[in-house]
Order: structure tokens, then C-alpha cells, then sequence
């Protein structure tokens, strides 16, 4: 997943509700530090791969919060993880043709 990718999530995890600020989605969410999607921003580093291990994190999370809420929310929730899976899919293609 690309840096640009995270961001597009963190965008519309904001939008349902389920994060209040950057620094809340770093440290809850993706269990980094307060400024790690903030860090790719501000270095223009849109382009670069996510580790494997912070995707994997925050789809673990959205996943488990899925099976927890109500359908219509479910669905919105499993839109971002979509959203997810689809920038790992397009990051993995390109680091093989990198």
C-alpha cells in the first residue's frame, strides 16, 4: 500500500466518525507515532510503500470493529477496507515491475 493510499483511509475513516485527527489515526489505528501520517505528507512521500506490517494493523482493526457494528454501518467500514486492499494490490504490482 502507498503512502497516498493510507492517507485516502485516514480521509474516510474521518468522514464515518471513526477518527478525530491524524495523530489519533497514527497512534490507534496504524500504532505508530503521533506524526507518522503526518511525516508522509509533509515530506511529499506519497509515492511510498506502507510497511506490510501497519496495513496489515489497520485492517486488523477495521475488520474487527466491522464485526461489531451495524449492517449499514459494516458496509461503510468495509468499503475503506476494499479501499485498502486494492492500493496493496496496485503497491504489490508496482514494486514488481520496480
Amino acid at each position: 500500500m502507498l503512502a497516498r493510499n493510507l492517507m485516502n483511509a485516514y480521509k474516510m475513516m474521518r468522514a464515518l466518525g471513526l477518527v478525530r485527527s491524524k495523530r489519533d489515526y497514527s497512534r490507534r489505528w496504524l500504532g505508530r507515532g503521533q506524526t507518522y501520517l503526518r511525516d508522509y505528507e509533509l515530506r511529499g512521500r506519497d509515492f511510498v510503500q506502507v510497511p506490510a506490517a501497519t496495513v496489515t494493523r489497520l485492517r486488523s482493526r477495521l475488520r474487527a470493529v466491522a464485526d461489531r457494528v451495524p449492517a449499514g454501518i459494516r458496509t461503510e467500514i468495509e468499503a475503506v477496507i476494499a479501499t485498502i486492499d486494492q492500493g496493496t494490490a496496485v503497491a504489490d504490482l508496482l514494486a514488481r515491475r520496480g
